[in-house]
């Protein structure tokens, strides 16, 4: 996550979701998997906030989050300026990233995101490769395999942010997140959100037993109640699938 992309259309849906999931009743961290923008001020990166100026179309998804953002983009674009609005009701770790110190980085998020029922991990990329993970070459923008496992093997759910590569179609890059799943994580369950305005967004929801029913409900409420900017991925399933 950058500053940049505060405010844009992709933050509006995950926002939304994000709030869903706390209004259900969990408890949730924010990990920003926080990195430096290597061109500032130069890539465009974040550029689609032309949503804001058609609220006839947009605001109906969530008016008080809506409205927000659109203040932040005129005002103040920044992380810090997300987590003082309060549209998050949520324990946030926003300690920036480096490759550098990245064991030491994951040990503090681990401490600070710790207690919590379900943890929102927001790299720029999503999740490394198979390759990544073979040679150890993941960089900031991508979470390693490990450090899903290790919030997972404490008990707590895990929500995933992945933009899907342009190399790979949506079924290949839904397929190689169910065989991390299946081959690696093996979560109790897995859902998935596709957000396919202007660019493949994709949240997988890694849920517990414990968290599972409620997951559900949210995933198929944020499905219906944002549909024309979101819909839930076929090849994963919920309990209520079969």
């Amino acid at each position: 996550m950058q500053d940049n992309y505060v405010g844009d259309i992709g933050d509006y849906g995950k926002y939304g979701l994000l709030r869903n999931v706390t209004a259900a009743g969990l408890r949730l961290a924010v990990n920003w998997y926080r990195v430096i923008p290597t061109r500032p001020g130069k890539q465009e990166d974040g550029k689609f906030t032309d949503y804001l100026h058609k609220p006839d179309t947009y605001r109906q998804y969530d008016p008080e989050l809506f409205d927000c953002l659109s203040y932040l983009v005129k005002k103040n674009r920044t992380i810090e300026a997300v987590e003082k609005s309060n549209i998050l009701n949520a324990r946030f770790f926003t300690e920036r990233l480096t490759a550098a110190g990245r064991k030491q980085w994951h040990m503090a998020a681990l401490e600070a995101t710790n207690g919590m029922d379900i943890v929102f991990l927001d790299p720029d990329n999503g999740l490394e490769t198979v390759k990544m993970h073979q040679d150890g070459s993941a960089k900031e923008k991508h979470v390693t395999w490990q450090e899903i496992k290790d919030y997972y093997n404490r008990g707590q759910s895990v929500i995933l942010y992945h933009h899907r590569p342009q190399s790979d179609s949506k079924e290949v890059c839904v397929q190689k997140m169910l065989e991390f799943q299946k081959n690696h994580l093996q979560a109790d369950g897995v859902l998935g959100l596709e957000y396919y305005r202007f660019t493949n967004r994709y949240y997988f929801l890694f849920a517990h037993q414990a968290h599972l029913s409620i997951l559900d409900a949210v995933y198929h409420s944020v499905a219906k109640n944002w549909a024309g900017l979101c819909a839930p991925v076929g090849i994963c399933r919920s309990p209520s699938d079969h």
